[in-house]
């Protein structure tokens, strides 16, 4: 009886180490439009797209196409994509951004992926009365920031 709980009395130990490597790289790589209310050239970083239109009249629209590669080793989701509320409440209030096809919100980006396209449209719209104000300005400046966090 002793030499069992002698065997069971003993400590056990167990030593190991552990290395977790990681390389997070999710940005924008390109910005296309196919407009001619494109004011300048779009500008980007790695997770924001700085664009200026000019739309001449009601009903004008453009379209962004925002391509998000992940060249690091660890999967992403996109988290959210801000900047349109903000920037379709400056004036000229008639020129409104929109968040459109493209990937959802919740979409994931795995590591090595290429080319997930976000898609922006901006629309000079008219009010619901269907008459429009012709603003003195006819351009706008929108940044959209692009948000990824880790997938678990």
């Amino acid at each position: 009886m002793g030499i069992g709980f002698a065997a069971l009395a003993q400590n056990l130990q167990i030593s190991a180490t552990a290395n977790i490597t990681g390389e997070w790289d999710v940005r924008i790589t390109e910005i296309l439009h196919a407009n001619e209310y494109v004011v300048g050239t779009p500008t980007f970083d790695a997770t924001s797209v700085t664009f200026e239109v000019e739309l001449p009249y009601p009903g004008a629209s453009g379209q962004f196409v925002i391509n998000v590669e992940n060249r690091g080793n660890i999967d992403a989701i996109l988290k959210s994509i801000t900047g349109v509320e903000s920037a379709n409440s400056i004036a000229p209030t008639e020129i409104q951004f929109s968040v459109e096809g493209g990937a959802p919100v919740g979409t994931p980006l795995n590591a090595g992926a290429t080319f997930q396209p976000i898609v922006i449209n901006v629309e000079w719209v008219a009010n619901p009365d269907g008459e429009s104000v012709i603003p003195d300005v006819k351009s706008k400046t929108a940044t959209i920031n692009i948000n990824y966090i880790q997938a678990t």
